[in-house]
């Protein structure tokens, strides 16, 4: 990646050719996200929590919606086609799935169940 290139100075070299002077240069693409404000998106913090398929389509795909919770908070229901924060929009749904697209990428989300604490555990007691 190339961020920006400036004119040569104006002593240029005696062939005439001026590849002008390199401000930053980067062949890794995860660390231009910094100069531009933003960071890569962590899929790992996305979970589907629910799909409500309302019909369907002649084509035979769902149409509904989904909830998610994207870095431990819910998002209200999307439905297929919406787009949501960090430029997620909903692309499909099936019965216990969903399809979010992210930059022209596909990313595939089984329906998944929040985890309990242990100390959630719920004690039964028995009456004489």
């Amino acid at each position: 990646m190339r961020i920006l290139q400036i004119p040569g100075t104006p002593n240029q070299p005696s062939n005439g050719i001026s590849k002008g002077q390199t401000l930053y240069s980067n062949q890794d693409a995860t660390a231009g996200y910094a100069l531009f404000g933003s960071k890569p998106l962590v899929t790992e913090n996305i979970y589907l929590r629910g799909v409500v398929a309302t019909s369907k389509n002649p084509d035979g795909t769902l149409d509904g919606f989904a909830i998610f919770e994207i870095d431990g908070k819910p998002t209200n229901a999307i439905s297929v086609g919406e787009t949501i924060g960090k430029g997620l929009s909903l692309q499909s749904i099936g019965d216990e799935s969903a399809t979010l697209l992210y930059q022209g990428q596909k990313l595939s989300f089984k329906l998944s169940k929040p985890t309990k604490d242990k100390s959630d555990k719920t004690s039964s007691s028995s009456k004489k």
